[in-house]
């Protein structure tokens, strides 16, 4: 199995993205006054305009420099994807991957807090990117989140992944999520290891 990957983000996919993650924070926070029909009709037009081009499959990597990819369209560290809040890799190596991340309006759950399911989702993508970094790929076989206290939107989080031991195939990783410096939940975590036939190699077709 292989997938392409590109030098560098594409910047054209990279600005939709953001342009589409700012549509999606306005549209949760807009007045009731706003005009809604009307937006609808702009961003169905703007939809029609994008499924012309449409076809290409979302699986898209972009080399790194210093070696490594980017998801490009991945849910959670994808630039090109308006789901993605981005994360921000800070550090990614053999001992720990580290990410900073601003998650908005449009990820809240309890009032003022970040929904936990995206906390869940945040900390399983770094412990995965750990694990990778370590050199053992994997898929996330079960997941333990501690919620300490509520995680704040619209300030900046810093998440952490570690790969603390390996036995066999089974990959065992912890995570951090903070703010400010307070832990507001932690992970544990079992991976998968992916054997070396069954993971896809890049190409640069």
């Amino acid at each position: 199995m292989t997938f392409p990957i590109v030098d560098g983000v594409p910047p054209g996919r990279a600005l939709l993205g953001s342009r589409i993650r700012e549509l999606i924070e306005a549209s949760v926070c807009v007045g009731g006054d706003a005009d809604f029909a009307a937006a609808a009709r702009q961003v169905e037009a703007v939809t029609a305009a994008l499924r012309t081009a449409g076809g290409a499959q979302p699986l898209l990597l972009a080399a790194l420099e210093g070696g490594g990819h980017l998801s490009v369209n991945n849910p959670l560290e994808g630039p090109g994807n308006p789901l993605a809040p981005p994360l921000n890799w800070t550090y990614i190596g053999p001992d720990e991957a580290r990410a900073d991340v601003l998650l908005g309006a449009a990820h809240e759950g309890p009032p003022g807090r970040v929904h936990g399911g995206w906390v869940a989702a945040v900390l399983d993508h770094v412990l995965g990117r750990a694990t990778a970094a370590a050199g053992f790929p994997g898929m996330t076989a079960s997941l333990t989140i501690d919620y300490h206290r509520g995680t704040p939107y619209a300030v900046p989080l810093a998440a952490a992944g570690r790969l603390e031991r390996r036995d066999g195939r089974k990959l065992h990783a912890t995570g951090t999520l903070e703010a400010g410096g307070v832990v507001c939940a932690t992970a544990k975590a079992i991976l998968v290891h992916f054997s070396a036939d069954r993971f896809p190699v890049p190409t640069s077709d």
